[in-house]
């Protein structure tokens, strides 16, 4: 795998889902969120996330490394609730939070107790 989590890459490999029923200049936006908070995450924290969410600490050399691709599922609005992730099929669940700051928080939280076990 990489080592330095290349964000651009990233996104080239991560497909969307809609669970919330939103608009699309929501789902829009939130995708926006999503990537400017993961860009400026720390590399350990950026490796952290993709163990999360994939189960893997780097990324593949190669998009043929990935399988599966890794995709996001965006769930109804919910600020209470954490991230999930499922790392068999390489898949982030994310509410539809109501701001990027909360949603920065909560995906923080969310690699970091993971990686510590709690669960």
């Amino acid at each position: 795998g990489v080592g330095d989590i290349n964000v651009s890459t990233l996104i080239s490999y991560t497909s969307f889902n809609d669970e919330s029923g939103e608009t699309n200049d929501k789902l829009l936006g939130f995708k926006r969120w999503l990537w400017a908070v993961i860009e400026k995450m720390s590399p350990l924290e950026k490796e952290d996330l993709v163990y999360f969410w994939t189960g893997s600490p780097a990324l593949p050399a190669s998009e043929d490394g990935f399988q599966p691709m890794p995709s996001v599922t965006i769930r109804p609005a919910d600020d209470s609730h954490l991230p999930s992730a499922n790392t068999c099929i390489s898949r982030l669940y994310i509410p539809l939070y109501s701001s990027k700051q909360i949603l920065k928080a909560k995906l923080l939280l969310a690699i970091k107790t993971k990686n510590f076990g709690f669960v």
